[in-house]
């Protein structure tokens, strides 16, 4: 299946991480021991390719850290992580020891949106981490959906449709997290109907190496076969209703499917009632 995923949280914020902290802040710049180092414990990306990671820490041997790693003062002479954790771990893979650090002040909130931003600016998120990390911004920090806009400077129906992954059951998350199918797949897969087996459909279209379009197409044929099931359903409980009501001489309401329902008489007296009684006899 060849990877079609979208470029997750924004491509348009352009600034590095030094430029998109409060520039009024004083910066300190310093090194520090990786094991003084603390990974960020809400972190919004949670998958690390390790194949990349390797090929970081060779560049590391070669190059050094040409960006330092920025961070937040904790306690016990401790820092932790605000942008840059690949970064600390290819260094470790490298053997250092010590590297570059950008020392800030940041709460927990700016913290994490500060760890958005930079995976977003390196297009480092799977599109579920992105839409667990807005969704994280909304429900736990209060951000408005004008505050999202201009952190990402995505469009109101883009958040929309970030976050409409969600939607999804856990197992089709998981194969769009790990880029087997695409966050435009899992919206097509949205479109059909309640009962249908999603994640059934999303083998298909791994197996298939179905396009987007191609899935849209299949759920509006889904919709149709549905659609034209229920008019021959309907014709048929109307024949029904017509024959009963034409036998018994009273009204008659008929909940269901052709299969299984109830039927309902209505009479508006004892006497309608018994002749119902005689015309079922």
């Amino acid at each position: 299946m060849k990877k079609s995923l979208g470029k997750g949280l924004g491509s348009l914020i352009r600034s590095n991480e030094t430029n998109f902290i409060n520039k009024n802040q004083e910066i300190t710049k310093t090194e520090a021991y990786l094991t003084d180092i603390l990974p960020n414990k809400n972190q919004p990306r949670k998958a690390f390719n390790s194949e990349l990671l390797n090929d970081l820490a060779e560049s590391i041997k070669i190059n050094g850290i040409l960006q330092p790693i920025a961070v937040r003062e904790v306690d016990n002479n401790k820092y932790e992580i605000i942008a840059g954790e690949r970064r600390w771990r290819a260094a470790q893979l490298a053997g250092l020891t010590k590297v570059p650090i950008i020392l800030f002040e940041a709460n927990n909130e700016k913290t994490f949106e500060l760890a958005i931003m930079e995976n977003v600016q390196r297009q480092d998120l799977n599109p579920i981490e992105e839409a667990l990390a807005i969704k994280e911004l909304i429900e736990k920090y209060n951000f408005s959906q004008e505050k999202i806009i201009d952190i990402t400077g995505k469009k109101r129906t883009r958040i929309v449709n970030i976050l409409r992954v969600l939607d999804l059951p856990d197992k089709v998350q998981k194969l769009i997290a790990e880029e087997k199918i695409s966050r435009g797949h899992g919206i097509a897969l949205l479109s059909f109907k309640e009962d249908a087996n999603l994640l059934e459909i999303a083998q298909s279209i791994i197996e298939k190496e179905l396009s987007v379009r191609q899935v849209e197409k299949l759920s509006k044929n889904t919709k149709s076969e549905v659609k034209s099931d229920k008019v021959k359903k309907d014709i048929y409980i109307e024949n029904i209703i017509k024959i009963l009501e034409t036998k018994l001489g009273s009204k008659i309401n008929v909940k269901g499917t052709s299969t299984k329902g109830k039927i309902e008489i209505e009479f508006s007296s004892l006497e309608e009632l018994n002749k119902i009684i005689g015309h079922i006899e």
